[in-house]
């Protein structure tokens, strides 16, 4: 494990919606986005070519200034409802690619997890095997 992937601590495990061709549903990963320090309107760009290099599917966070802002493998921490504490955090259909996760799963009951790890301004994704 590389020197990046040591400052991270696991925080928790999810189970993955299923995805489509094109978007994933947001993943409710409040534990973690507390664990990076930052909070709703806060923006994670994701970096896919982290999981050649580490296993890991790293995500840099920082407060924003623009929540509306969206780019390519940039997406930001939303709550789903303003009477709720949790925050829900997108992936990027790249990122889950670089994780071997089939972006077309047909309906099956299998269900996929994937461990979340977090250290400051910093979340990372894996496969919960």
């Amino acid at each position: 494990m590389s020197s990046i992937a040591t400052t991270l601590t696991k925080i928790q495990t999810v189970n993955l919606p299923r995805p489509t061709i094109d978007r994933i549903d947001a993943l409710v990963i409040t534990d973690a986005i507390r664990a990076t320090g930052l909070g709703p309107g806060a923006q994670f760009y994701f970096d896919p070519t982290s999981v050649d290099m580490l296993g890991l599917l790293l995500a840099f966070g920082e407060p924003t200034l623009d929540p509306n802002q969206r780019t390519r493998f940039t997406r930001t921490v939303r709550r789903p409802s303003p009477n709720r504490e949790s925050l829900e955090l997108e992936i990027p259909i790249e990122g889950l690619q670089a994780l071997d996760i089939e972006t077309h799963i047909p309906d099956s009951e299998r269900v996929m997890e994937l461990s979340v790890w977090a250290g400051s301004q910093l979340l990372g994704f894996g496969i919960n095997e």
